[in-house]
């Protein structure tokens, strides 16, 4: 053993030696009762200690969850605000809605102590606006340029709480709208704007200003450039100006207003009138006039409406009338119609009555006379002797416009059975005028008439364009003639020349297909046509065989069956007018039809060999292409002659025509359906439901034999024929047999 290892081992013995006496010093000696109580004790700590540290960490994960929770909630909260606010954007773009804008006015005749000037009108205007969001939005409240305004006023109303919009109450919040760092009130691109971030429900107040206006007895006052639609206005009217004429002290009568349909409601107050208005929901502005019942009065002292020159005989009103006269002569067969345009115009508040005389040649008659406050109108009787018509058209009460537009119809006979002839055309003269002047046009309907000014006195030619805009963009012919006058006494007439009209077609066949499909003892046919027609009624089919039955027919898609008729017996009507597209059929324009026919026939049983006669349903229109098919046994050959030729081809040039309809189906399916060919089934069933039938019973040709196809082009009422000889495949000739391999080749048929 070396010297290391002996060292080595008297290290451990030592160390276990110091080890074992301090095992013995830290011994302890307790009974085991002693020690169950200790270790028992130790245990539950230790359980103690455990279960304190479990608390602790599930109410960490407890609190986790809560958090995450409180997270989730309020993230869902902030993704809810994102898609409100993200829809209210893309239905208010501007983040605010006007929902309604009022006026209420009042006018004093005498009230000093408005502080307002007499002929000064105020209305109290008020807007109630919606903001979307809480950010910056800048909304305009009105014009600066055109609106005098004072007294703002501003009030606001959280969004979340739930009241009448119209409500006054402490639900609304008084704002300074200079003090106010979040709602003010600002100028902007000449604009009166309210500049707020917050959202809720704002109530805008202002008073506007505006001057009524006075022309001796008509009174008016408006209010205009307002920025957005009025849901109501009311104007109150008030004079206390006692007078004979005037026992109730309201000074006001005969209202009207503008926009015309707008409705007026009235109602006396102590001596004021109280207007309530009812306008369209697109009115941004609106404009009331009256009569001022002393002004009136004393207007009628001063000027008596009886009184008469006595060198003229003439009311001194009418001096200031001025007739403004626009017609549009249309010439057509047998009959001349003219629609005048008379525009009167007077420096007195209203018209009460017109008279106007129409002059023109025997025949003449006034049709109608329509125009806005027109009460009512009477026309007299013809005068032989002065060719004229008198005409007088009385106006409403309530009529203070001091410009009337009548639009007035008139006819007179022309002879049509003349090639040529004269017309004179009519002419109105309106009575007490001051001045009278217009412009002329002439058109023609008919083709058939050719037109030429043979006489005109106290006319001057002029451009169409002059023509009023009523009457010339009303019609869709050209002007041929235009003429302007200053003095209605002024003569017209035209020389009129008749052409006879030659007959057009009323139908042409784009498309014919002919298939026909010959068995043992019969033969099914099938016809196509593809058509178009302007009037045609029924489209005859001739040379239907006398056997012919089981007939089916389908126009547009609608089963419809036909009918007798026709020029010769062995022909059938099929109606035209079924499944038509209700949208254009009334377009004047030609329309597009689909005709499907099937039938049978039959003949004597197929011999070894023999003929077919095969005549071609023959149409009685032109048509374009002709195209057919015929399907035969295969165990014959054939031989063609007729109208196709003697050979028939392996397939067509021209695609085969297919039906259609026009009925569309009913059925509502939900947005992004993918339609497939269930659905043609589903329209079949819809069809037949509302054309108040079964379901169209129409039997397929089958696929069967061979097939020989032929064409013709440009058939015009010319019937076509198509013979058919058959006979059995001839025996193939043996070729020259050159070795034993060629005679086995033949015989094995290779």
């Amino acid at each position: 053993m070396t010297r290391t290892a002996v060292l080595l081992l008297s290290f451990f013995v030592s160390m276990a030696t110091k080890t074992t006496a301090e095992m013995i010093k830290s011994e302890v000696k307790m009974n085991l009762e002693e020690f169950q109580d200790i270790f028992s004790a130790a245990r539950l700590s230790e359980a103690e200690h455990r279960v304190v540290e479990q608390k602790k960490r599930h109410e960490a994960e407890h609190q986790r969850k809560i958090k995450e929770l409180d997270n989730a909630i309020r993230q869902s909260k902030v993704n809810a605000e994102k898609d409100r606010l993200a829809d209210h954007l893309a239905l208010f773009p501007d983040n605010y809605k006007v929902l309604t804008q009022r006026a209420d006015g009042i006018f004093n005749f005498s009230a000093p102590a408005s502080g307002v000037e007499g002929d000064i009108a105020s209305f109290d205007i008020e807007l109630m606006i919606r903001v979307m969001s809480s950010k910056w939005t800048t909304i305009p409240i009105a014009n600066t340029t055109s609106t005098v305004a004072s007294d703002w006023k501003v009030s606001w109303m959280p969004e979340r709480v739930d009241v009448d919009i119209s409500s006054t109450g402490s639900a609304y919040v008084v704002l300074d709208p200079v003090a106010d760092p979040e709602a003010m009130l600002l100028i902007k691109d000449e604009q009166q704007v309210l500049a707020t971030n917050k959202s809720g429900l704002f109530r805008v107040q202002f008073s506007a200003h505006s001057r009524v206006r006075k022309d001796r007895k008509l009174n008016s006052v408006s209010l205009s450039s307002l920025l957005y639609p009025l849901s109501g206005a009311s104007m109150t009217l008030c004079s206390h100006v006692m007078s004979a004429e005037n026992d109730e002290g309201i000074a006001v009568k005969e209202l009207s207003i503008h926009p015309t349909s707008a409705v007026l409601k009235v109602q006396p107050d102590d001596g004021c009138a109280r207007i309530s208005v009812i306008l369209p929901l697109t009115s941004t502005k609106f404009e009331i006039r009256w009569l001022d019942i002393v002004e009136a009065a004393k207007e009628k002292k001063r000027v008596d409406p009886g009184a008469t020159d006595e060198a003229t005989g003439k009311n001194p009103s009418d001096e200031s009338l001025t007739v403004s006269h626009d017609v549009m002569h249309s010439v057509e067969d047998g009959v001349v119609r003219s629609t005048n345009v008379l525009k009167f115009e007077t420096s007195e508040s209203g018209l009460n009555s017109v008279e106007f005389v129409v002059h023109g040649p025997k025949g003449t008659r006034v049709t109608s006379v329509s125009g806005y406050s027109l009460s009512r109108w009477n026309a007299g009787a013809y005068n032989a002797t002065t060719s004229s018509i008198p005409v007088r058209a009385l106006f409403k009460s309530s009529n203070l416009d001091s410009s009337v537009t009548l639009h007035v119809h008139t006819e007179s006979d022309t002879d049509a059975a003349a090639k040529t002839q004269t017309l004179e055309l009519p002419r109105i003269e309106c009575v007490g005028a001051l001045r009278h002047s217009g412009h002329i046009g002439v058109i023609k309907v008919t083709n058939g008439v050719e037109l030429h000014q043979q006489k005109a006195v106290g006319l001057a030619r002029a451009e169409p364009t002059d023509i009023s805009s009523q009457l010339r963009l009303n019609t869709d012919r050209p002007i041929m003639l235009a003429y302007k006058y200053l003095n209605p006494k002024y003569t017209l007439h035209l020389s009129s020349m008749s052409h006879t009209a030659m007959d057009t077609l009323e139908a042409v066949v784009d498309r014919v297909h002919y298939e026909a499909l010959a068995m043992d003892t019969h033969i099914m046919h099938s016809l196509m046509v593809m058509m178009k027609s302007t009037k045609l009624q029924y489209l005859e089919i001739q040379n239907i065989p006398p056997e012919a039955s089981m007939f089916t027919l389908i126009v547009n898609g609608v089963q419809t069956k036909p009918v007798k008729g026709g020029q010769t017996e062995d022909s059938l009507l099929v109606p035209l007018l079924v499944g038509l597209n209700t949208e254009t059929a009334n377009d004047g324009l030609g329309v597009k039809t689909s005709i499907e026919l099937r039938y049978f026939s039959t003949h004597d049983p197929l011999d070894e060999e023999g003929y077919l006669d095969l005549p071609l349903p023959r149409v009685t229109v032109p048509i374009s292409i002709v195209t057919a098919e015929l399907r035969l046994p295969k165990i014959y050959s054939y031989n063609f002659t007729g109208d196709f030729g003697s050979r028939g081809s392996d397939r067509l040039k021209y695609p085969v025509p297919s039906a259609f309809s026009y009925v569309k189906g009913k059925r509502i399916v939900p947005k992004g359906y993918k339609f497939s060919r269930l659905d043609d089934d589903v329209l079949d069933d819809e069809i037949s439901q509302n054309e108040g039938g079964g379901s169209a019973i129409q039997m397929d040709i089958p696929q069967s034999g061979r097939s020989y196809f032929f064409e013709r082009l440009l058939v015009v009422n010319a019937p076509l024929y198509l013979n058919v000889a058959y006979f059995p495949h001839p025996e193939p000739k043996e070729p020259p047999a050159t070795s034993i391999w060629d005679k086995l080749k033949f015989q094995m048929g290779l």
